[in-house]
């Protein structure tokens, strides 16, 4: 049995950038181990992201607001760019009031405790006069993978539902090289190049997507996770049916009819010879019924 027996090595190669290298794995597990990471690490880590937006005097996405350069749609579009870092489950509400001439960027908003914007520096939208001000309300939560703007719909009038990119991870990619234990190259080398948006290291995604990796493979091995099918009894299947379903020919069908035998309950009482009796039932279609009725469970004797 092959036991794993490997080290994990990191290099940061930028901000909020690293190369994880994992060595030596046996042959073949490089792909097996570096997608399923990769696979995790893209759509099933936790993270923040705008979710609506509600600016004062604005009744719709294609308005525009008296005093600001960009129309609200390309505020939206800044704000999605805008990386929340959020340490709680609670929906949170970011406050944006600012007036008079100015580029407002993402430090100038209101954060309560527990959300940080991870990008302070990312320009949102331009005041152009000493009178203009934009007030807004922005709602912010933790959530995973893409989720479409027609899933946060509000009943509330000026509230715009954002698409929102809940995944802290912008890009990983891994390759895969050989590499040496003695004398032997017939091992994998993993460098995964790992990208975050600040909201969480590259180090602690890489843990985290190791983490749900291990528990989902454990799981599967757990006896929780196989379902044992319990069979019905065959004589809770006899009595709940009919003749017909014997699969008989029409003429035996239409003999045992006559005889009040309509259902497999009825087969259950009778005896070899009280089979006999039935009027148009010969011998050998007697034998047919029995056959028949025993691939139900129901015993002729």
């Amino acid at each position: 049995m092959l036991q794993p027996n490997f080290k994990v090595t990191t290099k940061d190669t930028g901000v909020n950038a690293a190369q994880i290298i994992i060595e030596p794995l046996p042959q073949n597990f490089g792909h097996t181990l570096g997608n399923s990471l990769r696979r995790i690490l893209l759509t099933s880590l936790e993270g923040g992201s705008a979710t609506s937006i509600k600016v004062d005097g604005v009744p719709h996405q294609f308005s525009t607001l008296s005093g600001l350069r960009e129309d609200i749609l390309d505020l939206i579009l800044n704000l999605k760019t805008v990386n929340f870092a959020i340490d709680t489950d609670e929906i949170k509400n970011v406050k944006l009031h600012v007036s008079g001439e100015k580029e407002i960027k993402a430090s100038d908003l209101d954060c309560p405790t527990g959300v940080t914007v991870t990008n302070p520096d990312k320009v949102l939208c331009h005041l152009t006069s000493p009178k203009a001000k934009i007030n807004a309300v922005i709602t912010v939560a933790r959530g995973m993978g893409y989720v479409p703007a027609e899933e946060h719909t509000s009943e509330e009038i000026g509230v715009i539902p954002l698409d929102s990119s809940f995944s802290p991870v912008i890009s990983a990619s891994y390759t895969i090289e050989a590499t040496r234990v003695g004398r032997s190259t017939a091992f994998d080398k993993i460098k995964l190049q790992l990208v975050t948006d600040g909201s969480i290291t590259p180090l602690d995604a890489f843990k985290e997507a190791s983490r749900l990796l291990t528990d989902y493979s454990a799981y599967v091995n757990s006896e929780e996770a196989y379902l044992i099918e319990v069979k019905p009894k065959a004589s809770t299947l006899a009595t709940g049916g009919y003749v017909d379903d014997l699969d008989l020919p029409t003429r035996v069908l239409n003999a045992l009819k006559k005889a009040d035998i309509v259902k497999l309950s009825d087969l259950k009482s009778l005896s070899l010879s009280d089979l006999h009796k039935v009027k148009n039932l010969g011998e050998k279609s007697a034998a047919q019924v029995v056959e028949k009725a025993a691939e139900k469970g129901i015993t002729i004797a």
